[in-house]
């Protein structure tokens, strides 16, 4: 039997990127026993071709890049994709992009489909986009949760979450973890990476999409904060995927109002390859999200041994557990205060380190693409 597996639009969001990134390198080095179909963009497969093995067991299906483009991949998911999938003789579809097929059952294909956002529901008002964009992007969601033969989401919170709003049977849903990408245990320890940047400096570092939900702005004031009652120099690294032009530009003009132009560093859609080193060199690194049903930057970190401070919100205290120190994202006084004893505490941030160290246990990759495989296998 075939199962399909669609990573066309992976481009789409930072988040869902990591994942199939992930997914694709371990899913490459395990033994399957059933032939995998991955239908992916050309210059997706060309970004992650140096990182996945070879593996006899899996075929990828190469699409047309515009097909990246939302308003182009919903037409062929919806109208195309279904019956491509039946003449290869498909019978399972494995879609880990928010979205599905909605006539897959007429065609007699089990869809499993993976949630990695509960953002339509819970903040629409700040979801990035116009309103009429969201709110199909919302309905689109809706119906192929419903339509589909199984949910996988990343996590119980999200679970929990996505029960109350929707109403959907408890047997119908099952939580498989996230996993970071092998490279972060692998490091290459390259200071040349970024070119001009003094990983030697005293920094705090956050990794995030530019959206409202993620609260950058509140992180900008609690930097203020922090910074004019500290008595050695420290400063602020963000690196952000734009994907809010304007929200991007509420940042700038709240940077350059408040003269933070030499203590802030952004970096904007820099490469995966150049993330571990400066999480490892960072003095620690933070969150401020609203909104998340995972969370795999600061998992990212803990594997660099970087102490964790982070929002309270969402799904994060399940994710981290004991191996972070958490604020209240709206309270900027409480985030600056956090950044601080951490700062400030070695015996504290010795103890997030062997903390963090032993949060990652949970989160075995190979095991979790083990587990989705195996839900798939047996979807009857």
């Amino acid at each position: 039997m075939t199962i399909a597996i669609d990573f066309v639009g992976t481009n789409l969001g930072s988040g869902t990127k990591t994942y199939n990134i992930n997914f694709c390198n371990e899913l490459s080095s395990i033994d399957l026993t059933q032939n995998i179909k991955i239908f992916i963009c050309k210059n997706y497969l060309k970004e992650i071709e140096k990182e996945i093995n070879e593996n006899n067991q899996i075929e990828y299906v190469i699409k047309p890049n515009f097909l990246s483009i939302t308003l182009f991949r919903l037409l062929w998911m919806q109208f195309i994709f279904p019956f491509q999938l039946k003449l290869m003789g498909v019978k399972k579809l494995y879609s880990p992009m928010n979205f599905s097929p909605l006539i897959t059952k007429l065609l007699n294909i089990k869809v499993i489909l993976c949630l990695h956002s509960n953002l339509p529901w819970v903040y629409f008002d700040l979801m990035p986009g116009n309103l009429v964009r969201n709110f199909i992007t919302r309905k689109m969601m809706e119906l192929s949760i419903k339509s589909c033969d199984l949910l996988i989401v990343d996590s119980h919170f999200a679970k929990k979450e996505i029960i109350e709003i929707l109403k959907i049977d408890l047997k119908k849903i099952e939580v498989v973890y996230l996993n970071i990408n092998k490279k972060y245990f692998s490091l290459v320890d390259d200071k040349k990476l970024i070119k001009n940047f003094n990983y030697e400096s005293k920094y705090i570092l956050s990794v995030m999409s530019c959206v409202r939900y993620h609260n950058i702005i509140n992180l900008l004031k609690a930097y203020k904060k922090l910074t004019s009652n500290l008595d050695f120099d420290i400063k602020l690294v963000l690196v952000l995927q734009i994907l809010d032009k304007n929200y991007f530009l509420e940042i700038e003009k709240f940077i350059k109002s408040n003269f933070l132009e030499n203590q802030i560093v952004i970096f904007s859609n820099l490469s995966s390859d150049k993330l571990p080193n400066l999480y490892r060199y960072a003095e620690l690194y933070v969150f401020t999200s609203y909104c998340e049903v995972f969370g795999l930057t600061s998992l990212e970190a803990m594997s660099q041994k970087t102490p964790v401070v982070i929002s309270n919100k969402s799904s994060l205290p399940e994710i981290n557990g004991n191996a972070a120190i958490y604020f209240d994202p709206d309270d900027v006084s409480e985030i600056a205060n956090s950044l601080k004893i951490t700062l400030i505490d070695s015996s504290l941030r010795q103890k997030l380190i062997e903390e963090g160290i032993a949060q990652l246990k949970k989160y075995n990759s190979k095991d979790n693409i083990k587990k989705t495989i195996r839900i798939i296998e047996n979807i009857n």
